[in-house]
């Protein structure tokens, strides 16, 4: 509770962390040890006694839409396509890979991952690895679920399928069966090309994969209007257990005003709008791979069953090796030609479509998102200022908002609990006293140079000052990311003492109605840290408040690719504008140094 009261100080009033400290002390000294003593007991019993709770509360009971809220987008290199063929060439390649990672993980072959940092050689859970083919979420009113894959008993006996959206129409194509094995690179691109020509003559389809796109009370009720008729049903229990979606759009989506790298992670993100790709997904599946005519590769992940370092695992191991594979040789027999799902949908459910469609528009154009590669510097000169990239990141983010809005406010930092089974995330909050001290110098500094030129003196003197500041802030930040991925955060302990509370009083103690708890799990500044060793390879997400900004950041060797999220209804943020305030907070930091290494 002094780290709770800590980190609240930076954020809230001091007429309000009176009546907080006043909160914490009736807490610690009533309720705070009961509820502790609940959380050993369940220590006891269960594997992981947060990881259900940190589901429900940032996943599952959640009903904001999937697209831009939840689901990250990922781009791939560009492609170019000369012909059709090319583009199920790639298609096929991926199954083919998904397939092979698929058995590997059914034989129980996936290689044991252990810890490089603080601690080595801890062994990492690897169930998130298990939890990305095969797997959708379920929309339910209040909670959806987790659809999950039973371990097989004999590998050799799973049968798989994937599932192609083309032009909106999904089609089931088996890819494994007991009967006669899995198809070769060859045969599931002499499927992908009939789906690709077939759909291409079809009439409009009904645009059914919107549903997924809606807020997840609505569509759990649409969901079970949909299977109330037999064929239906079906469609959905095959989406459900196919490996992955693979969407195959056609050219078009890019808007006139944006880079390529921001078109290419919109239509990654959301399709584009509902004129162009977003109805050609599923967004429930964990996995949708996305190949469009016009050469723009990616994915759209569901996020709950899994953390990006293992979807970015697979789809680099599958992008590496279609890059080195041989042209899918053509089958010498053709198989049965797959054929597009029907749906069979009552005018409720064809008005439902319609006004997805309007609510997924709306929030399209409400997304105030760019891709922005920072040129001046990257990894190696980071590590040159005895400074880990990802703690420089994090506090060149406090820097940057507080240049933007003069004050910090509560951070989420993603950091990974694999030490411990069945682990996923805690928070490394980068909003502390330090990083105040230090990005308010900064701050300082930067008003004075607008005011003032005549400073030499100031300057030397200041130098030093914001460089010891930032070593402060620097180990600061580094003790709170070792104390998380050790399993000593915060916020999954105030999670578990707040559901210990609502499960045994059916209410909260006055600790989490407090508005400065409330502020503290407002994330206005939403970050990970996603690498790719792929160059061109990125990840994105939107902000998760109206008012706040997402912002993921993939350091390479001499440039830093940041994906950068607001809302446009916001009248606080601004992405273009966190964008150069985040370039003049990354030049000024490499100045600092640079002064600091012609004083040494």
């Amino acid at each position: 509770m002094d780290s709770y009261l800590e980190f609240a100080s930076v954020i809230v009033s001091q007429q309000q962390m009176e009546n907080t400290k006043k909160l914490v002390k009736e807490f610690m000294e009533d309720l705070g040890p009961k509820l502790q003593a609940t959380l050993l007991e369940r220590q006891k019993e269960m594997d992981n006694w947060v990881t259900d709770w940190w589901l429900d509360d940032m996943y599952l009971k959640v009903r904001l839409p999937l697209p831009i809220n939840s689901n990250p987008g990922m781009v791939f290199p560009r492609r170019q396509f000369s012909k059709m063929e090319e583009v199920a060439d790639l298609g096929a390649l991926f199954i083919d890979d998904l397939l092979d990672y698929k058995e590997m993980l059914d034989r129980g072959e996936l290689p044991l991952e252990r810890a490089t940092s603080r601690e080595k050689g801890q062994p990492l859970c690897m169930e998130q690895f298990y939890r990305l083919l095969g797997v959708c979420r379920i929309p339910e009113v209040g909670k959806d679920r987790l659809e999950l894959p039973h371990p097989p008993s004999d590998p050799e006996e799973v049968e798989e399928l994937v599932i192609v959206a083309c032009r909106n129409y999904f089609y089931p194509i088996p890819v494994k069966a007991v009967d006669r094995g899995r198809l070769t690179p060859g045969e599931i691109q002499a499927q992908l090309l009939h789906v690709l020509v077939d759909a291409a003559g079809a009439p409009s389809a009904p645009r059914v994969g919107l549903l997924t796109s809606m807020g997840r009370d609505q569509w759990a009720r649409a969901r079970e209007q949909l299977i109330r008729e037999e064929n239906n049903r079906s469609n959905l229990e095959l989406i459900s257990r196919a490996l992955c979606v693979l969407c195959v759009d056609e050219a078009g989506g890019d808007r006139a005003d944006m880079d390529p790298d921001t078109n290419a992670m919109l239509r990654a993100m959301h399709g584009a709008g509902t004129a162009y790709h977003s109805a050609n997904r599923w967004f429930d599946k964990t996995v949708q791979l996305i190949i469009s005519s016009d050469g723009t590769v990616g994915m759209c992940y569901e996020h709950s069953s899994a953390e990006g370092v293992a979807v970015v695992r697979l789809a680099e191991r599958a992008l590496a090796r279609a890059e080195v594979a041989d042209r899918p040789t053509p089958p010498p027999a053709l198989l049965p030609a797959p054929q597009a799902m029907r749906w069979n949908l009552t005018p409720d459910l064809h008005q439902t479509i319609e006004l997805a469609a309007k609510q997924l528009d709306r929030q399209i154009a409400d997304l105030d998102f760019k891709v922005y590669t920072y040129n001046g510097y990257g990894r190696e000169f980071m590590k040159s200022c005895r400074t880990s990239p990802d703690v420089y990141i994090q506090l060149a983010l406090q820097y940057t908002y507080c240049k933007l809005h003069g004050h910090l406010v509560s951070t989420y930092e993603s950091a990974s609990l694999r030490r411990f089974r069945g682990g996923r995330v805690d928070n490394i909050r980068a909003a502390h006293a330090p990083a105040k001290a230090w990005a308010s110098a900064m701050c300082a500094h930067d008003h004075q140079q607008h005011d003032d030129t005549r400073k030499v003196s100031f300057n030397l003197y200041g130098e030093q000052k914001k460089i010891e500041l930032f070593d402060e802030a620097a180990r600061k930040q580094t003790a709170i990311m070792e104390a998380n991925i050790q399993g000593r955060g915060i916020d999954n302990h105030l999670l578990g003492l707040r559901e210990a509370a609502r499960e045994s009083l059916g209410e909260l103690p006055p600790l989490f109605t407090d508005p400065t708890y409330k502020q503290m799990i407002e994330f206005k500044l939403s970050t990970s840290q996603v690498t790719t060793t792929t160059d061109g390879t990125f990840m994105g997400y939107g902000a998760v408040v109206p008012d706040g900004y997402g912002c993921s950041y993939n350091p390479k060797k001499d440039s830093i690719i940041f994906c950068i999220a607001s809302f446009c209804s916001s009248n606080v943020t601004n992405t273009e504008a966190f964008c150069l305030s985040l370039e003049e907070a990354l030049d000024a930091m490499k100045l600092m140094f640079q002064n600091r290494k012609i004083d040494n």
